[in-house]
């Protein structure tokens, strides 16, 4: 009998001080796991979208952030994907400043 997977759903974004978050659900994945994250999120039947601050805000916003030295980024409030379904599944900071992944469940017919 198959493993049965617990699908993740969507939960309250609380941004650390910092104003980065990472879903309660999701599992913990280190630089250089992309094959193991990827495999996560089929499994998850998920449709991931990453929204770049850097792309994302308006340039006053991605200003502060940038011309700063201060890992925060608590201000940013990152745009939603369009359609329907989406929730935050992390927000954190990368070498291109901070991203937001986006998650919504994949509607198989």
């Amino acid at each position: 009998m198959p493993e049965e997977i617990n699908l993740i759903q969507p939960a309250p974004v609380v941004r650390d001080k910092y104003g980065m978050y990472e879903h309660p659900e999701l599992s913990d994945f280190d630089e250089g796991d992309g094959e193991k994250c990827k495999a996560w999120i089929a499994q998850q039947s998920l449709q991931l979208v990453m929204v770049h601050l850097e792309t994302d805000a308006p340039e006053e916003i991605a200003d502060r952030y940038f011309q700063s030295d201060e890992p925060h980024c608590g201000y940013w409030e990152p745009g939603k994907p369009e359609g329907e379904g989406w929730f935050c599944l992390a927000i954190h900071d990368t070498h291109d400043g901070p991203v937001c992944w986006w998650g919504r469940r994949v509607v198989t017919p």
